[in-house]
């Protein structure tokens, strides 16, 4: 009988454990993912301008239009230099297909670059004529962030 009581016991204290475990995660995936809604760059950049509700639903919808935009052209980027370097298998490549190919990767990405300068134009134009000073140098430090080289070790390719 002391068996099947200590055999209760420590199921009961097993089905327990199980049960915070899985609470644990539960709060830490929520947490996660309100996190990361919270910390997207587009809210980063409406918190930083001090946005008013009337701005940030605008921008929002911008932002929106302008991300389903790039996804198409970053489609196209990655069929591009696909098809690039597929020539690479080639035993000979002609010059003239090897520039064109990547002649045809860079207006992907020429297009890409002029999207986005154009949907930043229009955030911009959103601005106050306070928040504009305070847009041009989070541009400003966002493209130097872009262009300058990653320090230390890098992460591996995978």
């Amino acid at each position: 009988m002391k068996n099947i009581v200590k055999s209760k016991f420590f199921s009961w204290i097993i089905a327990l454990l199980v049960l915070a475990n899985i609470a644990s995660l539960g709060f830490y995936w929520i947490g996660h993912f309100k996190n990361q809604r919270d910390n997207s760059p587009k809210e980063f950049l409406a918190k930083k301008l001090n946005f008013s509700d009337s701005q940030k639903n605008t921008y929002f919808n911008l932002a929106k239009e302008h991300n389903q935009s790039a996804e198409k052209i970053r489609e196209r980027i990655i069929i591009d230099k696909d098809n690039f370097f597929k020539l690479l298998k080639s035993n000979s490549i002609i010059d003239s297909s090897r520039n064109n190919a990547a002649w045809q990767v860079s207006l992907s990405i020429q297009s890409l670059d002029i999207l986005t300068f154009e949907h930043f134009k229009k955030v911009r134009a959103l601005c106050t004529e306070e928040q504009k000073p305070n847009f041009d140098d989070l541009i400003q430090q966002m493209v130097n962030s872009v262009n300058s080289p990653q320090k230390g070790p890098q992460p591996p390719i995978k």
